[in-house]
């Protein structure tokens, strides 16, 4: 399903929840961003999934799957199993197969998660700091797609002074058109700004 994600512009699933069943299925609902008949055509010929269901969402939709687990999925899962780690939802899968999520747990527990995920998954830290740290403007409704283009933004120098980074590195950063990741920062923008004004 990461190949799929490939063939389009922003396209992506949003993992928002799951829970693992005494038989060893996983059970999980996703948020799609994506053509829906094309992704179930795709989705009814992956293997470890026994059955799905579906529902209409506000710009994409609803899936609910049952999939055995297996492979490198159910290592890279028992490798928080005895830990005090709790994923931060969502966790978004992106085109390049890659995946972000954000976890809160003791980081002297990190470095023996690292350890035990599959030497296939290729893992990337992109920021350490303590629980409930940020600062957050009151008001600001943000999508989770505008703090990803804003995160990205900073990460690639577009907000240094003077500027390192562009647009285009943006995009290639988030998986998406320039134009479409323009869109994103100049929202996101336009909604920090009108509430930092506003008080």
């Amino acid at each position: 399903m990461h190949d799929f994600l490939d063939d389009g512009d922003g396209w992506r699933t949003e993992l928002l929840t799951w829970r693992r069943l005494p038989d060893e299925t996983l059970v999980t609902l996703f948020r799609v961003v994506a053509p829906r008949e094309r992704y179930l055509e795709r989705l009814r010929a992956v293997d470890p999934i026994d059955r799905f269901e579906t529902a209409p969402g506000d710009d994409a939709f609803y899936l609910k799957a049952y999939e055995q687990l297996g492979g490198p999925l159910e290592t890279f899962l028992g490798a928080f199993v005895d830990t005090e780690f709790l994923s931060v939802p969502p966790i978004v899968y992106r085109s390049g197969g890659r995946l972000s999520f954000g976890l809160i747990g003791p980081p002297n527990q990190l470095r023996d998660v690292l350890s035990a995920v599959p030497d296939s998954i290729d893992v990337t830290i992109e920021r350490v700091g303590s629980y409930g740290g940020g600062r957050r403007l009151a008001g600001v409704g943000l999508t989770e797609r505008q703090r990803e283009a804003l995160r990205a933004a900073r990460r690639v120098g577009y907000y240094d002074v003077p500027r390192s980074g562009s647009v285009a590195d943006v995009a290639e950063a988030i998986g998406c058109s320039s134009s479409t990741a323009g869109a994103h920062l100049r929202k996101a923008e336009a909604a920090l700004v009108g509430a930092s004004l506003d008080g």
